[in-house]
């Protein structure tokens, strides 16, 4: 198989991935946004829940706080991400209970303590000196998990967009558009819609104040979506693109030869100095170690976008520049205005 030939399969392996991953991703999310609800109600039920009256039936006994005495007959803790536990004697009302580390740590062998029980759970273990609460999910934590895993999948997503919306203009081995730019769409959109979720999970709609919000919020996104997709658009090499500012003299513009040669020694050079009647080529912005580019030994032979072979330091938005160096071919990259400044100074030295 041509070097073309595993290029396209292996984007095609890259977008099958992509699609599955983005998928995943919202279909958690989808179903994370499903529970908020059912947990709203249950966090309401049980801060309104009150200690059962002694008339109270078995039967409506689920709703309300039952305590239970018990007598600790030991502890077994645990490193923090590990269940820690609490055994009881006699096994009454429970055998073991898991808790934190730190209640594990807390409670002692022989401590009389009681337990909160609703719901049919555990949610409360007081003692002499100590308290262990069950941890329970708010539908804002559970709001925050769900735009959390959508913004992930909206990145593999914004991936898979990029390699359909460019795969047929892309030749060979070329890479299309870093999605990076749409990362910083999902960045913005997380400042404020994780909030938004955490505050409001389930009042949106509510009240003036989060439909506001997210209005406001929704309008950032779309000002930061425009700006990432004129990012990543391709401008072939020689199309029209931004109008040329003019020359303002002396500039270093950020540039690199991929081939060392002898005013380029292991390829040191990352700009390259025009506007003085001189290109040169330095290890930086300014003329320190600057060597003159032989300008007389060069020929333009193409343009073009950069491929997966140029290598990484080559950054996907640039262009390259196909060069013969006195019979040697070589290559200079750079951004698509830095490079056709640079070329057209070739050009303007008498070299075609």
């Amino acid at each position: 198989m041509t070097k073309a030939g595993r290029g396209r399969a292996g984007a095609a392996r890259r977008t099958v991935l992509g699609v599955c991953v983005c998928v995943l991703l919202l279909a958690c999310a989808g179903a994370a946004a499903w529970f908020v609800p059912d947990i709203a109600s249950d966090e309401r039920a049980w801060r309104a829940a009150t200690p059962c009256a002694a008339v109270t039936p078995d039967s409506g006994r689920e709703d309300c706080l039952t305590t239970v005495p018990a007598v600790i007959a030991r502890t077994d803790p645990n490193p923090p991400k590990q269940d820690s536990w609490l055994y009881f004697t006699g096994s009454r009302p429970l055998a073991r209970l898991a808790v934190s580390s730190e209640a594990a740590v807390d409670f002692e062998a022989g401590d009389h303590v009681r337990l909160t029980v609703w719901r049919g759970q555990v949610m409360k273990v007081t003692g002499e000196g100590h308290v262990w609460h069950e941890h329970v999910t708010t539908p804002g934590s559970l709001a925050v998990l769900a735009a959390v895993l959508a913004l992930a999948g909206a990145y593999p997503g914004a991936q898979v967009a990029l390699r359909l919306r460019y795969g047929r203009r892309l030749h060979g081995d070329e890479v299309p558009p870093s999605a990076l730019p749409f990362a910083g769409v999902l960045v913005g959109t997380a400042l404020w819609l994780l909030p938004l979720c955490y505050l409001h999970p389930t009042t949106l709609l509510s009240s003036p104040v989060p439909l506001t919000w997210a209005a406001a919020g929704s309008l950032l996104t779309l000002a930061l979506f425009r700006q990432a997709w004129r990012a990543t658009s391709i401008r072939t090499p020689g199309e029209p693109g931004a109008p040329e500012q003019p020359d303002e003299g002396e500039v270093f513009l950020p540039a690199r030869f991929l081939e060392p040669t002898d005013y380029n020694p292991h390829g040191f050079g990352t700009h390259i100095l025009v506007g003085d009647g001189t290109l040169a080529v330095a290890p930086g912005p300014g003329h320190f170690a600057a060597k003159r580019i032989p300008v007389e030994r060069l020929t333009v032979r193409n343009v073009r976008r950069a491929r997966g072979s140029d290598g990484d330091t080559v950054p996907r938005s640039w262009h390259i520049a196909e060069l013969d160096d006195a019979g040697t071919p070589i290559r200079l990259s750079a951004a698509p205005a830095d490079l056709t400044r640079i070329l057209r100074e070739l050009q303007s030295g008498g070299i075609a």
